[in-house]
């Protein structure tokens, strides 16, 4: 790990004394920079605060917790819907909002990604915008969003609604809804724009939310995985103006610190690094965090991109006025596991003995947990580097050791066993007993092969994007986990099948699999039920043209797809199934290239009918105390219906959506394909209340107060990748009157 201390103090014994005012005055005055610094370390946002919900989870700590108490353990089993609101439009990919609650004016986006304004009160519409209004694109924008940002100035003037769609910023005016047009250009950013790539080659989607700090817009944002893929830079713009302020480059560029963890390739694009999941801010320290994804190109092979790879897979600290780098931890070493971190940082305060100590918490799809020490981010327990399996593909060069926390202890299983298969049912034994023979299987961190690993954790396992809920009374932390494998495999690919003397089959089969493979597999066979197979396309040639442009449910729009591009990749999908195996045969006869490349295959391992194929748990709730680093309980979280028809109960089940605790003892989360909304108690792990909502809700709920009335809403869009029935409503909860 890589400190660099920005804050340094100094002593000198032979030095006058100065009373320490005037020590302040003196050092201020020579030292615009650290003057800046002191003021924002004593600025904060009137929202920044337990009770009013006003930020993405609920505070710029992004500790999801609410200091009110009203509904609590004693009479959770009281509460009762107060409101829905439909948004009028059931479609995918669902609703990941987080609602923000601003002077009673509860705010979210749907899946349009339309922002919209309801009475916090009675969920009674007060405005919607719609931002497709001010785009050309032949077809409505749909995608993962995960809700707005609310901005004002120091005097509580220019109140404003941030709006992300897609690759721009939108300043909405935050009682009327309209557009304020003297935003960055004409009402917007453009968020293609100010990266070290041509414009009209990024592709960028900002699907979860910027954070501001004083005056500093702060935005992160998902690139693609594949190739060619956009760098998943941090930049930093005037929250007033949308004025370009500065860039953070998660990929060195040339002289920068980190360039050389890198074997850079001449023509290769290189991008993710990204931080899809979010940022968190320090408003005492003026610090912005957030936390990087894998590096591109390919997921789950590395050989163009050999080395360390900072400063992808790092929780990383910014000086929030200037993106200064203040320091940075890797989690892991040239990623290729798909293991990118998908929460933003965790900022808590342990308090024992009555000593407070300041931390950073960082969640991982491996269910390990790194505990950092927030000023330097040195860990608070030890970690040690491991040895780790070697790749025995050419061309790969796994990183030989890796990071492995000592506490907490994992939070899901690192690895599988033939004893860790699924025995629902005794035919279910036998179908995964099959596939498991058939591959390899190894410890944490064993690479891809040709004969394909199963990973345990799978890329959706462990913890996801939504986080987790720390209570500071406590210092109990709350996240929900999934476990599920994943079969890992690498197929070489023809070295020129993407020059221009190729064939349209041939250039589309290339661009296929350098960007579906993982998703829809090899020979277009798909990866059920979340990725159907493409085989028998039984669309137009034009339809295809869109969902691939515009994307579609969970699938992405590959906008960076020039016309010729989408012609190629239908020409490809078009082809029949006999003409497939001839050109694999060929492929196979002719690949002698001296460095192979390879197309990634990610296919979950499942039973017969899509369940995970490892015995439950398959989700979890956990309780994990992070003064000591043990987890003091760990709960089934969730059901399948399909499978409690069948008496087979308490199974868990993969969640999306973070839970929300509060000071009434309680931990409500949402998020599984039962389609429910549950209560917790916070000491036991026992569920005090649930709720049928009428659709999945894939989104982590807030808790809010007003006119003394504590509230619970949730968006329950289904969809998602749980690929549960679609809805549009947004649900509030209370206590009878």
């Amino acid at each position: 790990m890589f400190v660099e201390r920005t804050h340094m103090r100094y002593s000198n014994p032979k030095a006058p004394v100065l009373p320490n005012f005037l020590l302040l005055l003196l050092f201020f005055a020579c030292n615009p920079e650290f003057r800046d610094q002191y003021q924002g370390s004593v600025y904060q946002s009137r929202l920044n605060n337990h009770t009013d919900w006003g930020i993405y989870r609920g505070h710029s700590s992004g500790i999801q917790y609410s200091e009110l108490n009203q509904i609590h353990t004693g009479n959770v089993q009281s509460l009762k819907k107060v409101w829905e609101y439909h948004h009028g439009n059931p479609v995918g990919p669902g609703m990941y909002a987080n609602p923000i609650i601003i002077d009673d004016l509860l705010y979210f986006t749907t899946p349009e990604v339309n922002a919209v304004a309801l009475d916090a009160t009675t969920g009674e519409e007060v405005w919607v915008f719609r931002p497709d209004q001010y785009r050309n694109d032949e077809r409505p924008f749909r995608g993962r969003n995960r809700g707005l940002t609310y901005w004002e100035d120091e005097n509580g003037e220019n109140k404003r609604i941030l709006n992300f769609v897609k690759d721009r910023v939108y300043a909405i005016d935050a009682l009327s809804g309209e557009l304020i047009t003297s935003f960055g250009e004409n009402g917007w950013i453009d968020l293609r724009k100010n990266l070290p790539q041509d414009p009209e080659e990024v592709d960028f989607e900002a699907t979860t939310q910027g954070m501001v700090y004083r005056n500093m817009l702060i935005i992160g944002g998902r690139t693609p995985e594949g190739a060619p893929s956009t760098p998943g830079d941090v930049r930093g713009y005037n929250a007033l103006t949308g004025e370009f302020k500065w860039i953070f480059h998660t990929i060195p560029q040339p002289g920068e610190f980190g360039y050389d963890t890198w074997e850079f390739e001449e023509g290769v694009s290189y991008g993710g690094t990204n931080p899809w999941g979010g940022l968190t801010v320090d408003e005492e320290r003026g610090w912005v965090f957030f936390a990087t994804g894998s590096p591109a190109p390919d997921f789950i092979y590395g050989g163009m991109r050999k080395g360390e790879n900072l400063f992808a897979n790092c929780v990383i600290a910014l000086d929030a006025n200037t993106g200064k780098r203040i320091w940075h931890y890797q989690t892991l070493r040239h990623d290729i596991w798909d293991y990118d971190l998908p929460p933003a940082p965790i900022l808590a305060t342990v308090t024992a003995d009555s000593t407070a100590r300041d931390i950073v918490v960082q969640l991982t799809k491996q269910g390990l947990t790194f505990v950092l020490d927030r000023e330097t981010g040195e860990p608070v327990f030890p970690v040690v580097d491991m040895p780790v399996p070697p790749s025995k593909v050419p061309g790969e060069e796994a990183w030989p050791t890796q990071p492995f926390p000592l506490k907490p202890p994992p939070l899901n299983r690192t690895s599988l066993r033939e004893a860790d298969l699924s025995n629902i049912t005794p035919e279910t034994r036998e179908y995964v007993l099959e596939i498991f023979r058939q591959h390899e299987t190894g410890p944490l961190y064993t690479p891809a092969s040709r004969a394909g690993v199963i990973t345990m954790p799978g890329h959706q396992g462990g913890a996801e994007w939504g986080g987790a809920a720390f209570d500071p009374a406590t210092n109990v932390l709350y996240v929900n986990i999934n476990e599920a494998p994943t079969i890992h495999s690498l197929v070489p690919l023809d070295a020129d099948a993407d020059t221009a003397s190729a064939s349209a089959l041939t250039r589309g089969k290339a661009l296929y699999n350098t960007s579906c493979t993982a998703c829809h597999g090899i020979d277009k066979k798909g990866n059920p039920p979340l990725y159907p197979p493409l085989q028998d396309l039984q669309i137009s040639d034009d339809s295809i043209k869109a969902v691939l442009t515009y994307g579609r449910g969970m699938m992405p729009a590959f906008g960076r797809f020039s016309e010729q591009q989408l012609e190629d990749i239908v020409v490809y999908l078009r082809q029949s199934a006999g003409d497939q195996e001839q050109d694999r045969a060929a492929d196979s006869a002719g690949n002698t290239s001296k460095v192979p490349r390879y197309a990634n295959v990610a296919p979950f391992f499942v039973d017969q009918d899509g369940y995970p194929a490892i015995a439950p748990p398959w989700g979890t709730l956990n309780a994990v105390d992070l003064d000591k680093g043990e987890i003091l309980w760990k709960v089934p979280l969730g059901e399948y219906p399909e499978l409690v028809e069948k008496g087979i109960r308490n199974t868990g089940a993969k969640s999306f959506g973070g839970p929300v605790v509060t000071a009434g003892n309680l931990v409500f989360i949402a998020g599984t394909p039962d389609e429910k909304i549950r209560a917790f108690d916070t000491f036991s792990g026992q569920v005090l209340w649930e709720h049928q909502l009428p659709a999945g809700g894939y989104a982590t709920p807030s808790v809010y107060q007003v006119a003394g009335k504590q509230y619970l809403v949730i968006t329950a869009g289904g969809g998602g990748k749980n690929g549960t029935p679609h809805g549009d409503s947004v649900i509030a909860f209370a206590l009878p009157d």
